[in-house]
């Protein structure tokens, strides 16, 4: 080939590729914003998705920044906002997409959800008078509502009356503590027992076991109107948190911060902690009689365990720098409600049977004190 045919294929070839040449498209940034505000916010997040193909989720009240887009105009779509919610935009949107970060943010405010007719939790909450009120709550944690308030006395350890129409409770008041009754609308205050605290209802609803102090702290019995109050055990040592089996044929408490178990009438009450035992407290029968929960106290932090009825099989379900307090059961036994310091404030949390799916339920005031859960059927 003669030189300036050479050159001249040398240019059609570089004119043809000049013609093909692959030029990446410009990328850009997109951050979304969702912001909730009022009671009873959204507590599971929200997703976001970017022209249905790519979806994350984000917090209810957060921030995030998807990457890599390419210039031009992108749908935006927030999804999983809770009823109670109400967006002040549309929840879809068109966004472009340029040099700068583009920013697509949703706002909604959520009202207070209403009160379930069944499976509520009572808890305590500390007040600003440095006492405890009663509150109760959904399954959920939504619908948080007080029940009373009382300044000057604290009201702790509610326990519901089979039915889930009344919940008891201890008042301390004038340095001394009673048992008293209330319905799940916080009226009908009753006193039942006085110089007495940490009550509980039999399954057939006809009694209560609870702790008197008369020369010692020891395990009392009472019907259900406060009648006929008597003492079941007169043990030199310290007893306290007493609660039924489900069959109510037998009641576990504390001795000497140890676990017991004994008969409904008090007879052949015996140890089931374990020999390494330190401090085994708040113990509470499982809905199906299996399992006993409690808390654990040692050296170091509060943790929630499992033992069985005999004292075997033994289980830690929680872990963790955080003291973990007050277990009880969900009506059904599906989970666990206990108090926890987790994330900087004493709140209720719920986990699973088997001390998985750990969820904060009480949210309340900027930094509630919130402690002693009781489940309603």
């Amino acid at each position: 080939m003669t030189l300036p045919a050479l050159a001249v294929t040398l240019t059609l070839m570089l004119t043809a590729c000049a013609g093909t040449e692959i030029i990446a498209p410009t990328l850009g940034s997109l951050r979304v914003e969702s912001s909730m505000s009022g009671t009873d916010v959204d507590r599971d997040g929200v997703i976001i998705a970017v022209d249905d193909t790519t979806q994350v989720a984000l917090a209810s009240t957060g921030t995030y920044t998807f990457t890599g887009l390419v210039v031009g105009s992108h749908q935006v779509r927030l999804t999983g906002i809770t009823a109670n919610c109400a967006s002040s935009g549309s929840l879809q949107r068109t966004v472009t997409v340029g040099s700068d970060t583009a920013i697509a943010t949703f706002t909604a405010v959520c009202e207070k959800v209403p009160l379930a007719p069944n499976g509520l939790i009572a808890f305590a909450r500390g007040d600003s008078d440095h006492t405890w009120d009663l509150w109760v709550m959904n399954g959920d944690g939504t619908g948080e509502t007080k029940l009373r308030d009382s300044p000057g006395a604290t009201e702790f350890q509610p326990a519901w009356t089979r039915d889930g129409q009344n919940i008891l409770f201890t008042t301390a008041v004038n340095g001394g503590f009673e048992i008293a009754r209330i319905n799940r609308q916080g009226t009908g205050f009753v006193t039942l027992a006085t110089s007495a605290y940490s009550p509980s209802v039999s399954p057939d609803s006809q009694h209560i076991v609870f702790v008197k102090e008369v020369n010692a702290y020891d395990i009392w019995l009472m019907n259900i109107d406060g009648t006929n109050q008597h003492s079941l055990t007169t043990d030199a040592a310290y007893e306290d948190h007493p609660t039924w089996s489900p069959d109510g044929s037998q009641i576990v408490f504390e001795r000497g911060y140890r676990l017991y178990v004994m008969n409904a009438d008090g007879s052949n009450a015996h140890s089931i902690s374990t020999a390494d035992a330190i401090e085994d407290r708040w113990p509470t029968w499982s809905p199906d009689g299996t399992k006993i929960l409690f808390t654990r106290r040692g050296f170091g932090q509060d943790h929630v365990f499992t033992i069985r009825p005999d004292g075997t099989g033994l289980t830690p379900l929680t872990s963790g720098l955080d003291n973990d307090d007050f277990p009880t059961w969900s009506a059904d036994g599906s989970h666990i409600l206990f108090s926890s310091g987790r994330g900087g404030m004493l709140s209720i949390w719920s986990m699973r049977a088997d001390g998985s799916g750990l969820q904060r339920l009480s949210l309340g005031p900027p930094s509630p004190y919130d402690s002693y859960p009781a489940s309603s059927r």
